[in-house]
């Protein structure tokens, strides 16, 4: 009897060994020969799922993109916490203060440093779009202080995450998740009425 197999848990087997693979290599030293060592398959077996190195990357970046946003579409769909807490779990998410968001982080700046074209991925489009999303809710709510310029507040904002990831990524043992936590709370109270109290 042949053998049946499950194509859709193969593509994503591939994945994971690439995502390893980058995280411990780098993109450009993650060749389809050197995944296809790590997954004990041939090249030709990587082909046939992913026909070219770009698409593989591609499917990388997707995965992580994917899990990221599901995380911060958790946040915001809880009912346990308040609209300012949402906010800072929803920054927070996106920083590497684990082992698993660190690898996602990693992954994601071997993109953006090693060949840029992937690194301006729609993750940075959705980091952009988290920090607008996040002033606005603020403002619906009426906890944003007035007067505020929205988009340069964005853009502030996004600044911020990208130095604090990269701030842990470089020096993980001089930067503890409660220091990155004190300056995510305290740039938020610095944008809402009595730090979001009211």
């Amino acid at each position: 009897m042949p053998k049946i197999i499950n194509h859709e848990h193969k593509k994503t087997e591939i994945i994971q060994y690439a995502f390893d693979s980058i995280v411990e290599n780098g993109v450009k030293g993650s060749t389809v020969r050197q995944i296809a060592h790590i997954a004990q398959m041939t090249p030709g077996q990587i082909r046939y799922y992913f026909p070219n190195h770009s698409e593989l990357l591609n499917a990388v970046m997707s995965t992580v993109e994917v899990k990221i946003r599901r995380r911060i579409e958790a946040i915001f769909t809880s009912k346990n916490l308040n609209t300012i807490d949402k906010v800072k779990a929803s920054l927070l998410t996106v920083l590497p203060l684990d082992q698993e968001r660190l690898a996602d982080m990693e992954v994601w700046m071997a993109f953006r440093y090693d060949i840029h074209e992937y690194g301006q991925s729609t993750l940075d489009d959705g980091l952009d779009q988290l920090c607008h999303s996040i002033l606005t809710l603020l403002n619906n709510e009426q906890l944003l202080q007035t007067n505020l310029n929205i988009h340069l507040t964005a853009m502030k904002l996004h600044a911020l995450i990208d130095g604090l990831a990269l701030h842990k990524l470089l020096n993980p043992n001089d930067t503890s998740n409660e220091d990155i936590q004190s300056i995510i709370d305290e740039e938020i109270a610095t944008l809402t009425y009595k730090g979001g109290k009211t």
